[in-house]
């Protein structure tokens, strides 16, 4: 009996459980390949990114995600807030303001430097009414690697085959 596994997002599910089922219960070294980042990223241990037929970048979706080096945190404050902010937090990669009343800044890890931004930032007498923060994504990594552009064969055949007659 064939299962049909479908292509909802209940199918993909499902297939990840089976993946990891497969994984656990045999303890087994599965080779996958896949073009959607967020698989890649809920499912291996090690991940391997591929251009053009040659492997250009190999490790853990972490040690991927560091190769671009930057956490984004972005703050907002209760009132408009002056350029001195930026020069009031130490040890950060870099700082600018992106509006009248919030910030963003650069730093190597958001979760480790977050305790250190807001203590500065209570020290100087501000309210915090918002924080984020934002890790790269693989898609950025893959990007950031392969570049943004179509594939050569792509673009050498923008038409198929077929319709070119």
């Amino acid at each position: 009996m064939s299962q049909h596994w479908g292509s909802t997002p209940q199918s993909r599910a499902k297939i990840w459980d089976y993946i990891r089922e497969l994984k656990k219960k045999f303890n087994m070294t599965i080779l996958m390949t896949t073009h959607y980042m967020d698989e890649a990223e809920e499912l291996a241990d090690r991940i391997a990114i591929m251009d053009h037929g040659k492997i250009i970048a190999t490790g853990t979706a972490e040690e991927l995600k560091n190769m671009l080096g930057n956490d984004v945190v972005y703050v907002r404050f209760n009132k408009e807030v002056s350029e001195y902010i930026c020069k009031s937090l130490p040890g950060l990669k870099e700082c600018k303001k992106i509006g009248p009343d919030r910030v963003e800044i650069l730093v190597e890890n958001a979760t480790k430097a977050l305790p250190e931004i807001l203590d500065n930032i209570y020290l100087n007498g501000l309210k915090i009414v918002e924080v984020s923060y934002k890790r790269p994504t693989l898609n950025e990594v893959f990007l950031h690697l392969t570049g943004r552009e179509l594939r050569d064969s792509l673009e050498s055949n923008p038409v198929p085959p077929r319709a070119r007659r």
